[in-house]
């Protein structure tokens, strides 16, 4: 069973480890974060868009690689934020868990805050 809950946001103890960028809100900082545990991992999500783009991640049975080209600087290695998870959550039946989690946490706290679109002066 997965557990799922938000905390307020705290500078000294949560730090995004997504590599996708969180839309500030009206005092720049994300006011809510989104914990996930399961299978013995805790995930940490700063905005419903990035819970959305691991669970992506997850619902996929075959990545492809994850090799990057950077050009001519062959030492300089990157890693990506799904390059830092355990690779033990790709098992079959762990992904499932991980989907499943994830899925829940979309309908549970996606309805409470729901994405405006933006809107530009210059669009009306």
């Amino acid at each position: 069973m997965a557990k799922i809950w938000k905390e307020k946001f705290a500078p000294s103890r949560h730090q995004s480890k997504m590599d996708v960028p969180v839309r500030p809100k009206l005092g720049g900082l994300p006011p809510w974060l989104y914990f996930v545990r399961v299978c013995s991992f805790t995930f940490e999500f700063h905005s419903i868009e990035q819970i959305k783009i691991c669970l992506a991640y997850y619902e996929k049975k075959l990545h492809p690689s994850s090799r990057i080209d950077i050009g001519a600087a062959d030492s300089w290695e990157v890693q990506r934020w799904f390059e830092r998870l355990p690779m033990y959550l790709l098992e079959k039946p762990k992904r499932h868990r991980v989907v499943k989690a994830l899925n829940s946490t979309i309908k549970e706290f996606g309805e409470l805050y729901p994405l405006k679109p933006v809107v530009r002066s210059g669009d009306a």
